[in-house]
């Protein structure tokens, strides 16, 4: 092991359970926790266990970061804490059944892939990211915690907008922030840039906090603007499209058309500043990249054919730069990973993997779509709204993108998913809120009735 790897294990065994401590004890400290659980996520700070840096495949170690560290102090302060005895966490979140039986057959790939060590780095990074979506699901309690949550991811997309802004004023074409590639961060950020819209269509009493969803938006369009990934370009006009589409199926009001024609007009001078600029990216693209796509994508179709259980997950770069599948892509092409996570999918865990992975991400989609069908107006049914879309342009694009698979991508989806199955528990919460507000008053009024009668 090495001293890097001792030292953080070291800071590993110390911070946990002082801050569970502390959590435990301390309100703001939870509060802080959270808030740094999620900052965590767009600034990864990992080591690899059993590291194999030269390897091409999406995982390429046992990764294990602060994210993990804060996680897991959370999961200990809501099971110890005594001010969550009244609201215990539920060990089995919704949509846990798919997501386990996908979780298992990976664990199951692992016997039968080529590698099991690659494999066994893409299992333990699925489940950090189950870990990150129990939390999720489990914090979310109040209204007060979902905006808490949405002004934190707004802290996130202004902390990768100053990385970005480095990265022009240093002379990089393509920005890329804190992630590993351009198209990952503009996948990242998209899904966040959905939030936003849907904050800044739905809330119109939002007072201050209006200023910071305008923001957060403005900042995350350029940001995708700036990594000139033609995929999350196209994705981010079509779910802006989309979230104003299901904004004013959930309420047609006349401050929503305000809205859009404000940012139609705040958006002329950017697109005749930065148009001519996208444009020389789609047309300069090389077509052998195009070309190269197909060819992975005709290689991980044969692995999956060949293969009922796929080659074991994280396998894909090893099979096909190590064995007789390299005749799909000939020469001297690029041989890395297949551009497209469903084919991906299919040659690392089988067919029976692929549908167990469709049927876990559309069942959050259908969780979604049940509650935006509910047209409930309030700011549950934005954040709906804003995952919906979000999660839209995440899976198509991955039609042409592997970056679910980046850790980056990966904890951001099932951050967004868990969020987004506790709405209908926060609904609940806040009608009964509701009635009992309306009930005090009333007391109140009858209180006051009675006094003001003459004796």
């Amino acid at each position: 092991m090495e001293l890097k790897q001792v030292i953080f294990l070291g800071l590993t065994v110390t911070f946990i359970p002082v801050a569970a401590w502390l959590g435990i004890r301390y309100r703001w400290v939870e509060r802080a926790l959270v808030a740094g659980a999620l900052f965590s996520t767009c600034y990864l700070i990992d080591i690899n266990f059993v590291s194999m840096e030269w390897y091409r495949g999406d995982t390429r170690g046992f990764e294990f970061g602060v994210t993990d560290w804060v996680i897991i102090t959370l999961m200990i302060i809501m099971v110890r804490a005594p001010r969550w005895k009244k609201q215990r966490p539920e060990l089995l979140p919704p949509n846990s059944t798919l997501m386990l039986a996908y979780f298992f057959l990976a664990v199951f790939t692992i016997f039968i892939a080529y590698v099991p060590v690659y494999a066994g780095f893409g299992v333990f990074k699925i489940l950090r990211a189950m870990a990150v979506y129990w939390v999720a699901y489990n914090y979310l309690r109040s209204e007060d915690d979902l905006r808490f949550f949405v002004m934190v991811l707004a802290a996130m997309v202004g902390f990768q907008f100053l990385l970005v802004m480095q990265d022009r004023l240093g002379g990089i074409y393509r920005a890329k922030g804190s992630t590993p590639h351009s198209n990952t961060l503009a996948m990242y950020i998209n899904m966040m840039n959905m939030i936003f819209l849907s904050f800044v269509l739905g809330d119109r009493q939002g007072g201050r906090r209006r200023y910071i969803y305008w923001g957060a938006l403005g900042m995350g369009t350029l940001i995708v603007l700036a990594t000139f990934s033609r995929g999350a370009l196209a994705m981010m006009i079509l779910g802006y499209g989309l979230v104003t589409l299901l904004s004013f199926y959930d309420r047609p009001r006349a401050f929503k058309f305000k809205v859009v024609g404000l940012m139609l007009l705040m958006s002329l001078p950017l697109v005749v500043r930065v148009a001519p600029a996208i444009i020389e990216r789609f047309d300069t693209a090389p077509v052998e990249s195009e070309f190269g796509r197909h060819m992975a994508n005709d290689a991980a179709y044969a692995m999956a054919k060949d293969t009922f259980f796929g080659v074991g997950l994280n396998n894909y770069s090893h099979v096909i730069n190590e064995t007789g599948y390299v005749r799909f892509i000939p020469g001297e092409n690029d041989r890395g990973i297949v551009h497209n996570v469903f084919y991906l999918h299919a040659s690392e865990m089988g067919w029976a993997g692929l549908v167990v992975f469709l049927l876990m991400i559309g069942k959050f989609f259908l969780m979604a779509v049940r509650y935006i069908l509910q047209r409930r107006d309030d700011i549950t049914s934005w954040m709906a709204i804003g995952i919906f879309a979000g999660m839209m342009t995440l899976w198509v694009q991955s039609w042409l993108e592997w970056a679910f698979r980046q850790t980056y991508i990966t904890v951001e989806f099932f951050l967004l998913a868990g969020f987004l199955a506790a709405l209908p528990r926060l609904e609940r919460t806040m009608r009964r809120e509701r009635r009992a507000r309306k009930l005090q008053q009333v007391l109140r009024a009858q209180a006051l009735m009675q006094q003001r009668r003459p004796g």
